[in-house]
């Protein structure tokens, strides 16, 4: 009989332990770099979708993380109303070596973590450096995150908390406030206000744009993250075609990134359309153009993002003896 493989299980609680904001968004700078070089093994992922909802398949690898990854994840929206997480899922990783299951980690919060660090480094790069004024749509599970990293990006004194349910945008500001130090949140304010907004973080489930053009100014750096699908946009046609838009991987958000999908199909973009990278802007192979118009950064999420945290979340816990072993 062949002998069992050992794998270290790593729950939500370790991998909040293990890995930070700040430190994420650094992870989140060399992976967009490693996936716009070719230094990462990063297909697209397969989706399988029933009446309920999406489970995704989202495979990587690079030499220098020195593991193969996988995470597989659900998006249920209805699982909120079940008590159940909206996002759950597990990351399993093997040895870059012998291809042994070396760990399986919790995958809903590192998700959530992971997306708010794209939009930390997306902000640090590509928003003005005085930004003080922002605006946060939606209060469901990455929100948090997606406030954090608005928070480690850029010195803000007021954020402007949206929500469909007024009740959930004043229950996430009082919820948050021992994270956002100095920074006043305000939930609901009248939409005028977007107009001083800096930066607009938009994290939603919403078919449609959540925003009109008209509403924000011509220096505003926008970060969307949210609305899973080609046939879903949080963002307008007319201010996608007015700003520079950039994307965490070209050939992903061509494929899935319903703010782009939308334009094409209507007719608005050729078919050649060819948004920057953010890991282009970092590594200085494309620079943004003057500040009269606003910018925006589109992310569909992948999985370059998980293997970076997770080859760091594994060591961290394999160095400190942490985590729970078992043999299967």
């Amino acid at each position: 009989m062949l002998g069992g493989m050992n794998v270290k299980l790593i729950d939500q609680k370790l991998v909040a332990e293990c890995l930070k904001m700040p430190r994420a968004i650094e992870l989140m700078k060399s992976a967009y770099a490693d996936l716009t070089e070719g230094n990462v093994d990063s297909p697209l992922r397969t989706a399988l979708v029933n009446e309920g909802g999406t489970v995704l398949y989202k495979p990587a690898y690079g030499e220098g993380a020195g593991i193969f990854c996988v995470k597989v994840v659900s998006v249920f929206a209805d699982n909120v109303n079940k008590g159940l997480p909206v996002t759950p899922g597990i990351i399993v990783v093997n040895s870059a070596e012998t291809g042994m299951p070396l760990a399986i980690l919790e995958a809903g919060y590192l998700t959530a973590l992971r997306t708010g660090a794209a939009t930390g480094i997306a902000t640090k790069v590509m928003a003005p450096e005085d930004s003080k004024v922002g605006a946060l749509f939606g209060t469901g599970g990455q929100s948090r995150h997606q406030l954090e990293a608005m928070l480690c990006a850029r010195s803000f004194e007021r954020i402007y908390v949206f929500s469909r349910q007024e009740a959930n945008a004043i229950r996430f500001c009082q919820d948050n406030r021992d994270i956002a130090g100095d920074c006043e949140l305000i939930a609901n304010p009248d939409r005028k206000v977007l107009k001083e907004c800096d930066v607009i973080t938009t994290s939603t489930t919403s078919p449609t744009a959540v925003f009109s053009d008209e509403e924000i100014s011509d220096r505003v750096h926008i970060n969307a993250i949210g609305s899973l699908g080609a046939q879903r946009t949080e963002i307008s046609a007319e201010t996608l075609l007015r700003s520079d838009v950039v994307v965490d991987q070209r050939a992903a958000c061509l494929a899935e990134a319903g703010e782009i999908c939308l334009m094409r199909d209507a007719g608005l973009i050729d078919d050649d359309y060819c948004p920057v990278e953010i890991g282009e802007l970092i590594l200085g192979k494309q620079c943004l153009g003057e500040r009269n118009k606003p910018t925006v950064f589109k992310s569909v999420g992948n999985a370059a993002q998980d293997l970076v945290c997770s080859a760091e979340i594994y060591r961290y816990a394999l160095d400190q003896g942490l985590g729970v072993d078992a043999v299967l």
